[in-house]
């Protein structure tokens, strides 16, 4: 059971785990499946919690990726509109002083830099983006890299995610995980170790032995 267990260090996933970005990132994909000719519906299946540069050669493989991947970027980052905290993540990260954790997002750390001051929430000292990682989630390295970076074992550390690619990222790389029901049908994130609503279903507690995890309440 995740609530008896202690943990040496927690990792969030940022897009759907502690903003919800959905409505901006949909709107600036679906610009480009339309400026390129790509099946939306196709498209936004595939791009929860995953990089561009690994998303667009699935469905367009003709297309610079790298020119690509900048311009999406660039207008991700100004487009923000509607990006708002998930319910509860203040206190939730507040109550995490000093103990170790990192965001592991798919994003840019610039990216990431401005959703998080879009929403009011401090940068942390510790973030791994997807230029910090060759390969990208669904891959073990994004979480492998945050967990080699704090020095604990991959099966010490508690992940936070959305999106299904991310819970396999963080499985793949041996951690317990939660998942939030932010941009997934409940039925689809089966495959955590627990589902949740917000930051309101979970509480941290601070001990001499590590972190440990109260669930208030699960969703599904």
């Amino acid at each position: 059971m995740i609530a008896s267990q202690t943990f040496a260090a927690v990792f969030f996933d940022m897009d759907g785990t502690l903003i919800d970005s959905t409505p901006a990132i949909e709107l600036v994909w679906r610009r480009w499946a339309e400026r390129h000719g790509v099946d939306v519906d196709l498209l936004l299946s595939k791009i929860h919690g995953r990089r561009g540069q690994e998303v667009i050669p699935e469905v367009a493989p003709h297309l610079d990726v790298a020119e690509e991947v900048r311009q999406l970027i660039a207008e991700e980052s100004v487009t923000l509109d509607g990006t708002v905290r998930i319910a509860g993540v203040e206190t939730a990260l507040a109550s995490l002083g000093d103990a170790k954790w990192s965001i592991v997002t798919s994003a840019t750390h610039g990216l990431a830099a401005a959703k998080l001051g879009f929403v009011g929430l401090a940068i942390p000292k510790h973030l791994i983006g997807s230029e910090d990682v060759k390969n990208g989630k669904p891959h073990p390295e994004p979480y492998l890299l945050a967990a080699e970076h704090h020095q604990v074992q991959p099966e010490q550390c508690l992940a936070f995610e959305d999106a299904i690619s991310g819970i396999r990222s963080a499985k793949a790389a041996g951690m317990t995980v939660v998942a939030l029901a932010t941009s997934h049908l409940v039925e689809q994130l089966t495959e955590a170790d627990l589902i949740i609503r917000d930051w309101h279903d979970v509480a941290f507690h601070i001990t001499a032995n590590g972190i440990q995890l109260q669930v208030l309440r699960e969703h599904g």
